[in-house]
């Protein structure tokens, strides 16, 4: 291949975006998390930890670490508090996602980022994958993962709603069926873009 090819994978709470993901890697892809970064970013980045502690306080700190279980609760139930985390978060992410991306050998890089779209990314990356769910099958999952119902309600109500999502995607995988139906969509869009029959973007940075 001639040139990287960056896939964004976004959908929302549960839709299974990372194991659509975690698939693009199983056949080749180098795999940026845009939450494992957030996650590092949370443990050792005094700046930002300053700064999330300056805006939601000491009550979300266990052991004196900043707890996300914590943070989440806080945020995902109030958009002025979502948004004032992703203000202190996301240019940090994005640049430590560009910068992977810049040092990676691979040709085929998949980006998984719950908040692709919200954080602009649609521009910079080549494909944009929105992987969908219906909301009982969200549910479902999320209670399966240990979190309460209420909670998840909450998480799904304040993201960006699927509808528009799928408005930006330049292909969208249902996921409301069982893996393997899914994973036969990703080789399909897999092999697409290793011979480049994919219309990628025009980046603006």
């Amino acid at each position: 291949m001639k040139k990287k090819i960056i896939i964004g994978v976004t959908g929302n709470l549960a839709s299974g975006k990372t194991a659509v993901a975690d698939m693009f890697k199983e056949l080749g892809a180098v795999k940026i998390d845009a939450d494992e970064i957030a996650h590092e970013l949370l443990s050792k980045d005094e700046g930002i930890k300053k700064e999330v502690l300056n805006a939601f306080g000491e009550e979300i700190l266990s052991d004196g670490e900043i707890d996300r279980r914590k943070l989440a609760e806080i945020v995902f139930c109030n958009k002025e508090k979502l948004t004032r985390l992703c203000s202190i978060m996301h240019p940090a992410i994005i640049q430590v996602i560009k910068e992977e991306a810049e040092k990676s050998r691979g040709e085929i890089i998949v980006l998984d980022a719950p908040l692709l779209l919200e954080a602009g990314l649609a521009d910079y990356v080549d494909v944009v994958v929105v992987v969908t769910a219906g909301y009982r099958t969200q549910m479902d999952r999320a209670i399966a993962r240990g979190i309460e119902e209420e909670e998840a309600k909450n998480i799904i109500n304040n993201q960006m709603p699927v509808d528009e999502k799928i408005r930006f995607a330049d292909h969208v995988i249902d996921n409301d069926f069982d893996l393997g139906t899914t994973k036969e969509g990703v080789k399909e869009l897999w092999q697409k873009v290793k011979v480049q029959k994919v219309k990628v973007r025009e980046k603006k940075n």
